[in-house]
């Protein structure tokens, strides 16, 4: 139940307010967006480009001038607060994830990515702290269609915890609204169990996985290992396996091979943040090793390559170290897999794919003349 909704029932019952309206909602807190001053979905994106061979170039990225379409980004379990649920207070850490994670993606959209009181370590498996997460990411997404969106398509982004935050926001009020899906661009939801019933019904029947870069309404979503899933990994078979009678399969879409094979992915990393406190970042995350940069941003072409496999009784995106590409170590341990840098290892192909999906987009809902 939502803060906001608990506080006004007390106050109801008490008879300390009127119950005729219902409580207002909160005023959003944007990490990301438009016109902020100090949005980190807007930090620099110079860049020192990796080849196979291991030469090097630097490449200067810039945010779109004027971006046909928008991206809400939802971020992963980054807090190091001890209540159930965060507050909405900008610490270090969102910076830092805004930055690793969503500022890439300026070079194509606006960025809006709201504070959400998400779920931490001390009650991942309370039921009531994910709903009080749920609620403020609902009424976040409520709030920039109501002031923001202007019918312009939208991109869905998350990790993780904002992966299923996502989930649940399409799920419940995207798949089954052909309105509103018609804003969907795509959505990309990494490191998150992603089922589909495999008879095709269910969450995300209508939106299927993206199997060609000119696609939209669509989902990107993928687990990376580098070894074959151990029988306890967190990752990448359906919890439940079974749902309402009917059997559910993992989503696993290769953004470097959307229609499937192996593919060669772009992975970039950011190597100056706020805090190197954060799961993911080039030191904290699964490189064992990678060279000196002086940008704040590293890029590796051409290290490693990734196909979608079914090992273990898990449906994940494998990835594969070529030429002397670094080795990827799971952190914190084999369960996990390459969980704390599923975008990363990918980061290049998804601002691709973005692109590519923005243009196809805008063609396809472009007003007539």
């Amino acid at each position: 139940m939502p803060v906001t909704f608990l506080l006004f029932s007390v106050l109801c019952v008490t008879g300390l307010t009127s119950c005729s309206s219902s409580p207002a909602a909160a005023a959003t807190v944007w990490l990301c967006r438009p016109g902020l001053a100090h949005d980190p979905c807007t930090a620099s994106l110079e860049t020192t480009v990796v080849n196979g061979t291991g030469s090097k170039r630097v490449v200067d990225y810039q945010p779109a001038s004027h971006p046909a379409i928008d991206c809400f980004y939802v971020y992963p379990l980054v807090s190091l607060q001890t209540t159930p649920n965060t507050t909405l207070r900008i610490d270090p850490q969102e910076t830092a994830i805004a930055e690793l994670e969503a500022s890439p993606f300026s070079r194509i959209c606006r960025i809006f990515a709201p504070m959400y009181q998400q779920v931490t370590l001390s009650s991942v498996s309370s039921q009531q702290a994910q709903q009080v997460a749920y609620g403020t990411v609902l009424a976040a997404r409520r709030d920039y269609l109501a002031h923001y969106n202007d019918g312009r398509g939208v991109v869905l982004i998350g990790h993780s915890e904002g992966a299923d935050e996502l989930d649940q926001l399409i799920t419940g009020q995207i798949d089954n609204n052909a309105s509103v899906r018609r804003l969907l661009v795509s959505a990309i939801l990494t490191g998150a169990n992603l089922t589909v019933g495999a008879d095709g019904t269910g969450p995300f029947s209508e939106i299927g996985a993206c199997r060609s870069a000119s696609q939209t309404g669509c989902v990107v979503a993928y687990n990376a290992f580098s070894q074959p899933p151990p029988s306890d990994a967190l990752f990448g078979r359906p919890d439940p396996p079974v749902l309402n009678g009917i059997a559910q399969q993992e989503v696993c879409t290769n953004p470097a091979a959307l229609a499937g094979g192996t593919g060669t992915l772009v992975s970039a990393y950011r190597v100056q943040l706020p805090t190197q406190e954060v799961a993911g970042s080039a030191t904290e995350g699964i490189l064992d090793y990678y060279p000196a940069a002086s940008t704040p941003w590293i890029q590796f072409d051409d290290q490693y390559t990734a196909s979608c496999v079914k090992s273990n009784g898990a449906n994940v995106l494998m990835v594969t170290p070529i030429h002397d590409g670094s080795f990827l170590a799971a952190v914190p341990n084999p369960a996990w897999g390459l969980h704390v840098d599923d975008p990363n290892l990918a980061l290049g192909n998804l601002v691709d794919l973005v692109q590519s999906e923005a243009a196809a987009y805008t063609s396809a809902h472009r007003s007539p003349a």
